[in-house]
């Protein structure tokens, strides 16, 4: 069985808003996989498209912050957020043509790569925007 919710203290960016979205889209990827290891499709279709949107709302809220504040490696970072939301959809596809394996196989690789997102692209933003105590006192 996969694990209840891959998280780990090194993932933690300190940065409330996004610690508490990328909480949320790690157990969303594991939700996905568990139906699956159930042998309940219609339960994985239905949390493959609450993935989908809510990294779709996700991946926007972060580049909104990024372009607000004139972040440099925007680019780069929106396309990696691109590459994820196709993968989310080849996972989609592969559920649909009733390729079950291929779909968690997908999704377990889908879930290490986020993380690995969180902890390098996603912490060097967290770094840059993350809200700073007023006075310094």
């Amino acid at each position: 069985m996969v694990e209840a919710h891959v998280w780990n203290e090194k993932l933690d960016l300190s940065h409330e808003a996004m610690d508490h979205e990328h909480h949320l889209q790690i157990a969303l990827v594991t939700g996905f996989a568990d139906a699956l290891e159930q042998r309940r499709p219609w339960l994985a279709r239905r949390v493959a498209a609450q993935l989908l949107t809510y990294s779709t709302a996700h991946f926007g809220g972060e580049e909104l912050l990024m372009e607000a504040a004139s972040y440099p490696a925007r680019d780069a970072h929106a396309l990696e957020h691109g590459e994820f939301l196709a993968h989310i959809r080849q996972i989609q596809r592969a559920l649909d043509e009733g390729d079950e394996d291929v779909a968690l196989e997908a999704a377990l690789d889908l879930r290490q790569a986020l993380a690995a997102h969180m902890n390098d692209a996603d912490r060097r933003l967290a770094e840059a925007t993350r809200p700073r105590a007023a006075g310094g006192a």
